[in-house]
């Protein structure tokens, strides 16, 4: 569904349900800390420093959301919000009662802004009050401020003090002025788990005090520990901080204490400015029943924990399976002469059920559905970073980022390609003076491209820089005892080596690369999600990665097959056609069997032999499933093909979870559970032997 109409009759894109979902969140969320803000003015005490931070960058955040969707006048007003909530911020306004009722005012102004998106008498209308409030606004910030005031007498290092943000400067005088104790605290943490402990630490200093600033200290450790140098302002001193912080007396050194100030604030260096009106021109106009309107929900989206979605996944599932046993039942009542007319009645209500049944599974895949978009924008970022840390020229080329796949998937997605552009910049992307010498052009390319094929999503990652050297990759492998030396490669096998766990073509080890770990990771994760992964490369050239991958790892309709008195379900997605050969349709070769099908060798590999099973006489007709994702194919000879089913799969608990060749397991409509095939190992295995034929 590509549109939806709203409340009023109009019709709404995706693109503006999600950026009215968005922006309304932002919205709440600051009515919300607004509140909190004026409680806080209201009794008198001082504004918590964190909810005005948090106001700060929820208009920040309103700013970037309206303008990346070209409503210039809501971005407009949330710069100026930015600005109010600057100086609120940095204690440069002589009337904080004011600044928060311009910043209340604004809020409610977006609220009724996003309400009335798409009506042109209500933009219309919209666009004036939003000019209106951004000329008082403009004239709220040429108004007299609070004076800076001298930097405080401290032992601090001057060092430090240098370090600190212009915020930073403004607490540390603020908490000066209030005659708090001014301490440096150093602590030492591991570089596991760092993040965790400081983020403890800084909310047990806010208990008595504030954490002011955070920064690297100087001080040396070994590799695996990582110093910190805090500056916090607290009631209390420095070894009742230390024992409340359960740190040695010497980590906590007090660096002063303002004894004139008694707890008060410095006073103002100018006069008073007067307070705007900014909020009582608007309530004076405000119809009764305004206020409860703005309380109603603008937006037209949900979000949901996705383990919500799996548990109703499953359910339905588990009823799909359910209504094959009810569609049995009724074909046994049908056969049977005295229960004719119940078998009948009962049927009907099977293909009833069966229908909504369909309808509330694709329902539900449905709102499962992402676009790939959201990796994307987070692998612009990391490109970002690794340009400006490796000083390379590269820019980043992104296509079908609106390709939609399952929500599970996307985010297993993730790190597989955070690894491949990172190993891109590593390793493919050569430095400025050897493309120059190369005649490629100085700045290079990674591009990004999905789209659909069939039941498969693909996504490669490609890039224009040196390419890998299949020969070196070989020696390498060789070098680390990863493959026997007897063993003849094929060129193919020979590049596939840079998938091996271990195996690194890096002479030194760097913040991206150089520990074997990597692609290994990018074959197993994508491997896991059902997926396949092929690798392409023409040395001097650039470099291709191919990840093909199932639409949803949800409710699959599977193909039942069986070797002897075993059954076996094969996703249908990956099932291209069935056929009947013969014994001698086959043909045997040294990396196991073929089929000559239209003209092309299929490679063949026998289900019973693939797991041990035991095996009878062939018949004179074999039944042959075609199995293909992306271009690769493999035929599956089994005995029978028993028809098709919709399956939940469910990963195998116990001893032997990680079995090769083997998915997961389901449950069939007479509830026998059976296993359910891997597709990706048996195509990737099957072109592996044919390889080495």
């Amino acid at each position: 569904m590509a549109a939806r109409r709203t409340r009023k009759g109009r019709t709404r894109s995706r693109a503006e349900r999600e950026f009215v979902s968005e922006a309304e969140e932002i919205v709440e969320r600051m009515r919300d800390d607004l509140l909190s803000l004026s409680e806080q003015q209201a009794a008198g005490a001082d504004p918590d420093p964190d909810l005005v931070n948090q106001l700060f960058r929820a208009a920040h955040s309103l700013k970037g959301l309206s303008g990346m969707f070209g409503l210039d006048g809501m971005s407009e007003l949330a710069h100026r919000l930015e600005d109010v909530l600057d100086r609120l911020r940095l204690g440069r306004v002589a009337d904080p009662t004011g600044a928060s009722a311009l910043v209340e005012e604004a809020v409610a102004l977006v609220a009724s802004s996003l309400a009335g998106l798409g009506d042109d008498a209500s933009t219309a209308a919209t666009v004036g009050a939003i000019s209106d409030l951004t000329g008082r606004i403009d004239a709220w910030l040429v108004l007299p401020t609070e004076a800076a005031g001298d930097a405080p007498d401290l032992a601090i290092d001057p060092t430090l003090l240098r370090a600190l943000t212009e915020y930073e400067e403004h607490r540390l005088r603020h908490n000066v002025a209030r005659g708090r104790y001014v301490h440096q605290i150093e602590t030492c943490h591991d570089l596991q788990s760092f993040d965790a402990a400081l983020s403890e630490l800084g909310e047990a200093i806010k208990v008595d005090g504030e954490l002011i600033s955070t920064l690297p200290s100087a001080a040396g450790g070994d590799g695996s520990e990582i110093r910190f140098l805090l500056l916090a302002a607290s009631d209390l001193d420095a070894p009742d901080l230390a024992a409340h912080l359960g740190l040695p007396e010497s980590a906590v050194r007090c660096t002063g204490r303002s004894g004139d100030a008694a707890g008060e604030p410095a006073p103002a260096a100018g006069a008073a400015a007067p307070a705007v009106p900014a909020a009582e021109p608007a309530a004076a106009g405000r119809a009764p029943g305004d206020e409860v309107e703005t309380l109603k929900s603008i937006g037209e989206t949900v979000r949901v924990d996705i383990r919500k979605l799996d548990e109703l996944m499953n359910l339905v599932g588990e009823l799909m399976i359910q209504r094959r046993t009810l569609g049995a039942l009724a074909q046994r009542l049908l056969a049977d002469d005295q229960t004719t007319r119940v078998g009948a009645e009962l049927d009907k209500v099977h293909k009833g059920l069966e229908r909504k049944l369909q309808e509330l599974q694709a329902g539900v895949l449905e709102v499962r559905m992402v676009p790939l978009r959201q990796i994307f924008e987070k692998l612009s970022r990391v490109v970002r970073r690794l340009r400006r840390d490796l000083d390379r020229a590269v820019k980043l080329e992104i296509r079908g980022a609106d390709t939609e796949l399952d929500k599970l998937i996307v985010e297993e997605l993730v790190d597989p390609l955070v690894h491949v552009v990172r190993n891109a910049f590593d390793h493919a992307i050569e430095p400025p003076a050897e493309r120059e010498a190369a005649g490629k052009p100085v700045e290079g390319t990674i591009r990004i491209e999905a789209y659909q094929r069939g039941n498969d999503v693909i996504v490669a990652v490609s890039d224009d820089g040196r390419g890998i050297d299949s020969e070196r990759v070989h020696r390498k492998a060789l070098e680390r005892e990863l493959v026997d030396p007897e063993q003849n490669l094929s060129p193919k096998e020979k590049l596939d080596l840079v998938f091996t766990p271990g195996l690194s073509t890096r002479d030194e080890v760097t913040e991206t690369s150089g520990r074997g770990v990597g692609m290994d990771v990018v074959r197993a994760n994508v491997t896991a999600l059902g997926g396949l992964v092929g690798i392409e490369s023409t040395p001097g050239q650039g470099t291709c990665l191919t990840m093909t991958l199932p639409i949803t790892l949800a409710i699959v309709q599977a193909l039942v097959v069986s070797v002897g008195a075993q059954r076996f379900a094969v996703p249908l997605s990956a099932v291209h056609e069935t056929l009947f050969v013969a014994e001698e349709d086959l043909q045997r070769s040294r990396g196991g069997e073929l089929l000559n099908l239209r003209g092309q060798a299929l490679p063949v590999r026998r289900l019973a032999r693939e797991f041990a099973l035991p095996q009878t006489d062939p018949p004179d007709k074999m039944s042959l499933v075609v199995l293909g994702l992306g271009e690769l194919r493999v035929g599956l000879l089994v005995d029978r093909l028993e028809g098709q089913q919709d399956a939940v799969i469910k990963p195998i608990q116990g001893p032997v979870a990680d079995l090769r060749g083997i998915a997961g397991a389901t449950e069939l409509g007479d509830g026998e559970a059976v296993l359910v095939l891997d597709v990706a190992a048996l195509v990737e295995d099957a072109g592996r032997l044919r390889e080495a034929a």
